[in-house]
């Protein structure tokens, strides 16, 4: 259903939550691991507002979290520790 929904906030936000859940991470760990407050974060993740490239861009470079995967849900190139867990 995720990949159905492509880049809408909602199955960006659920791909996010996911992997952080995956990591062991809260939302304010998470964020400030890639260089963003929780205020900034959690609505991407609740899908409230759609996922920034900005912030896209730091989940990449902090997670190996390619732009495919959070904006279209392919897993492809993903980290293993995480494309086993999905």
């Amino acid at each position: 259903m995720l990949e159905e929904m492509e880049d809408q906030p909602e199955a960006v936000g659920a791909r996010l939550r996911r992997v952080r859940k995956i990591l062991g991470l809260n939302k304010r760990q998470f964020a400030e691991h890639a260089g963003m407050t929780e205020q900034t974060y959690g609505p991407f993740e609740n899908g409230k507002r759609p996922l920034s490239l900005e912030a896209a861009k730091k989940l990449r470079k902090t997670y190996e979290l390619t732009l495919e995967f959070m904006y279209f849900g392919k897993i492809d190139d993903l980290p293993h520790r995480i494309t086993k867990e999905l």
